[in-house]
């Protein structure tokens, strides 16, 4: 398949996921027209056009999914689809909630879900542009090198971070606190499991370097976790 059927067939699926996590849901609740929904339709669809599909752009195809660490093993596997499943229920739950509003939503809240949004995309495109062709599933490549410059020298998991944020984000706007403790509790234990294991992975790989870089960076936030 050449690069272009590649890109044409990724931002279809893109869309039939934005559609099945917020545009259909949204339509059936009669909220579809609200700015909300349309300005986090809008950035969905450019957050991750500028990660996967820019990435398999630009250095080719990811990993084999059953290449993936996380899914070779029953305990990463279920935590995998637990996950899934969850932010699946986040998002439906978050544009319920949103619907029963009789009111626009507190413009704060508005601001803060935006600001989060716009802080996934500076994290997603640092931290992606730093790994270049490394950023792919939980699998070790070919001279694979490990990344510790740029946003990689103060966290080091900020593709997960931009994660949590674009997430995050979405319940913040759409001022959902059920959605909001449904995904806390997802991403605990998705990214959590996905974490172990990475950093298990990497730590096989390349020994006392990134036993070093762990005592030397956080996971998530800047000098706090």
């Amino acid at each position: 398949m050449g690069a272009a059927q590649r890109t044409v067939g990724m931002v279809a699926i893109l869309l039939l996921l934005i559609s099945a996590l917020i545009l259909t849901p949204a339509g059936v609740l009669g909220i579809a027209d609200r700015w909300q929904v349309v300005v986090l339709a809008v950035a969905y669809f450019g957050f991750f056009l500028l990660s996967s599909v820019r990435r398999v752009v630009r250095h080719g195809d990811l990993a084999q999914r059953k290449e993936d660490r996380q899914v070779r093993g029953r305990s990463g596997r279920y935590a995998f689809i637990g996950g899934a499943v969850g932010l699946l229920v986040a998002h439906w739950l978050a544009l319920y909630t949103f619907a029963q509003q009789t009111e626009s939503g507190n413009i704060l809240w508005s601001i803060i879900g935006l600001t989060m949004i716009g802080l996934a995309f500076v994290v997603n495109q640092m931290a992606i542009r730093t790994l270049g062709r490394f950023f792919d599933r939980l699998t070790i490549q070919s001279g694979h090198q490990l990344v510790t410059w740029g946003i990689y020298s103060v966290i080091r998991h900020p593709i997960y971070t931009s994660y949590l944020l674009v997430f995050g984000g979405y319940c913040v706007l759409l001022q959902s606190w059920p959605a909001i403790v449904v995904l806390i509790v997802d991403c605990l234990i998705w990214f959590g499991n996905r974490i172990q294991i990475e950093e298990r992975m990497l730590a096989e790989e390349f020994g006392d370097a990134y036993r070093t870089y762990q005592a030397q960076t956080k996971r998530l936030i800047p000098f706090v976790f």
